[in-house]
């Protein structure tokens, strides 16, 4: 998922204090004195308070509602920030009580909303958004990744041309976009009619058969129940989007390989027919689900705040056993090499996947047995904890030692014992 649409900074507002002509009365214009300083010192929730007085004693002030809209929309970006969508969506939503039309508070919500994976709510925002500032860049770039996420690709992709056209030096947009014209033409021909169940809709190819789509859906929702759970009761907003593929489908859209099992980018994408048109084992896409849909609960906890190797170490842990078949290729290469410097598994690009097919496979196997024996050998309260900790730092060694007691050298000789012993 882009980085920027993990979080919204709200544009810098002139904050506007007693220099105005308009006179209100004096304990209202005390409390609007002291709301304003209480912003400037950041001491959001203070702020509100005093000026949501201010405004009950002079309801018609400009000033006090343009002031309270602000420090609503500041406060509401900081609990975006937390992870806290709901609390920051009811503070957005007073400011647009103040003023519905209210730009920026329509783009905030629109941005939570999308956060949160209520993409229909979403959209409606974003739309006002542009309706009410049309031209502004960054709101139809969120439109359209609005209408991506919920399988639009149409839509996504007019939004995503205008601004384009408008502002071509935006790479990672650019990107974004050429990859929904490669998913618009292969996906072309799939099926209109989406199979859903309760949280998912899927999107397939004439060739996927009902009994696959059956099974797929089936898997996906209990999926749905068994890691929400696992990973502290999280269970996104629906419907998650999920896309079925033969293998060279699959690979004309992602263009990552035959080694890559499945993809999750907003939506999960699975190729469950193989090379020789043959149907995978319902065990092999029960794996590649439930591998993908970890990743979607991870993102909905951590957003771009997640080090690759927790990332893809729960993946793996949560969609199959570490077995003594991997244990001993890990041992082997940990006696002749030691383990991946863990810094250096916090981040992996594209081009690392690609340089080396044995480096990627032994960076999973490292990853898989790190978060093994962290949940085996301290258990499913501590973990949560340390995802907590990873919302909280920035920095990932930061959040093991305070959780685990452990910087990444100890982390190694623990990895290191647990597979050997």
């Amino acid at each position: 998922m882009p980085k920027y649409f993990s979080c919204f900074v709200i544009s810098v507002f002139f904050f506007i204090c007693l220099l105005s002509f308009e006179i209100f009365a004096s304990e209202a214009m005390e409390l609007n004195n002291q709301g304003v300083e209480a912003y400037n010192l950041k001491d959001y929730e203070k702020a509100i308070l005093f000026l949501s007085r201010a405004l009950s004693l002079s309801p018609d002030s400009e000033i006090v509602q343009n002031n309270l809209s602000n420090a609503l929309q500041a406060l509401a970006e900081e609990e975006n920030k937390r992870g806290n969508f709901k609390k920051a969506i009811e503070l957005v939503d007073g400011a647009i009580k103040i003023n519905s039309n209210n730009f920026f508070a329509h783009l905030q919500k629109g941005v939570f909303l999308l956060n949160s994976g209520q993409l229909l709510d979403a959209i409606r925002h974003l739309e006002m958004a542009v309706r009410l500032k049309p031209g502004y860049l960054d709101a139809h770039e969120l439109l359209g990744e609005a209408y991506y996420r919920d399988n639009d690709i149409l839509s996504a992709r007019t939004q995503w041309e205008y601004v384009l056209q408008m502002e071509p030096n935006r790479k990672q947009l650019k990107e974004r976009y050429d990859k929904a014209c490669r998913e618009e033409v292969v996906e072309n021909s799939f099926s209109k009619t989406v199979s859903q169940s309760r949280h998912f809709n899927l999107t397939y190819p004439k060739e996927i058969t009902y009994k696959i789509r059956s099974y797929v859906l089936s898997v996906l929702e209990q999926a749905y129940l068994e890691i929400g759970r696992k990973l502290g009761g999280i269970f996104p907003a629906g419907p998650i989007q999920v896309i079925l593929y033969d293998i060279q489908q699959f690979e004309a859209v992602v263009q990552m390989g035959q080694t890559v099992g499945g993809v999750y980018d907003g939506k999960i994408r699975i190729p469950v027919i193989n090379e020789e048109g043959e149907e995978l084992s319902d065990e092999e896409i029960r794996r590649r689900i439930y591998h993908e849909y970890v990743h979607v609960v991870v993102y909905e906890l951590l957003k771009d705040k997640v080090p690759w190797w927790v990332n893809e170490g729960l993946a793996e842990n949560f969609s199959k056993e570490f077995s003594n078949r991997e244990k001993m290729i890990l041992e082997k290469f940990v006696n002749n090499n030691g383990l991946i410097p863990y810094n250096r598994l916090e981040k992996i690009s594209l081009k690392d996947m690609f340089a080396s097919e044995t480096k990627m496979s032994l960076a999973y196997l490292q990853s898989h047995a790190t978060v093994n024996m962290l949940w085996s050998k301290y258990g499913q309260g501590r973990f949560l904890n340390f995802i907590q900790a990873l919302k909280r730092s920035e920095n990932p060694e930061e959040a093991i030692r305070n959780i685990y007691h452990l910087d990444y050298a100890g982390l190694s000789k623990g990895v290191i014992q647990f597979i050997q012993r």
